[in-house]
C-alpha cells in the first residue's frame, strides 16, 4: 500500500459498513470510505476509498479515488486513481494521474487527461482579462 493510499484510508470516514448495500446516488464533500456493495452513482469533491472488502457498481465522479476492493463501471476523478495490490478494477478510467501497484487486477481502458484546473475554453469565465493592448483600444 502506497503512502497516500494509508493516509486516505486512516482517516476517512465509512460510509457503507461490510453487510451493508446500498443502490442510488451518494453525493459528499471530503472523503468517504465503502466497505459494503454500493451499486448506482457517486459524484463527490473529495477521495472516495473503496476498502478490502468494498464492492462497488456504478459511475462515479470524484477528485480521487483509491481502490483496495472491487470496482466495476465508468470513472471519472479530477486528480488521481490508485489500485492498490488487492484492488480489483474493470471498466473505463479517465483522470491525470494512475497508480497501479503490483498485484491489482484491471480490466479496461484508461485514458489519462490534463488536471481540470481551469474551465473548457468555450466556456465565458475560462476568457482572460482585457490585455493592456485591449483596454487601449477602447473608444
Amino acid at each position: 500500500m502506497s503512502a497516500q493510499g494509508a493516509a486516505a484510508g486512516a482517516a476517512v470516514p465509512t460510509v457503507l459498513d461490510a453487510g451493508a448495500s446500498f443502490e442510488g446516488l451518494l453525493t459528499f464533500r471530503g472523503a468517504a470510505r465503502v466497505d459494503g456493495h454500493l451499486t448506482g452513482r457517486v459524484v463527490a469533491e473529495g477521495c472516495l476509498v473503496v476498502g478490502p472488502r468494498g464492492r462497488i457498481e456504478a459511475t462515479i465522479e470524484v477528485d480521487e479515488l483509491v481502490v483496495a476492493g472491487e470496482l466495476s463501471g465508468e470513472v471519472v476523478a479530477r486528480r488521481r486513481v490508485e489500485i492498490l495490490a488487492t484492488g480489483r478494477v474493470s471498466g473505463r478510467l479517465r483522470a491525470p494521474s494512475f497508480s497501479l501497484a503490483e498485484g491489482c487486477v484491471f480490466d479496461g481502458q484508461w485514458e489519462t487527461v490534463l488536471p481540470a484546473a481551469a474551465p473548457p475554453p468555450d466556456r465565458p469565465e475560462a476568457s482572460p482579462p482585457p490585455g493592456p493592448e485591449e483596454a487601449s483600444a477602447a473608444p
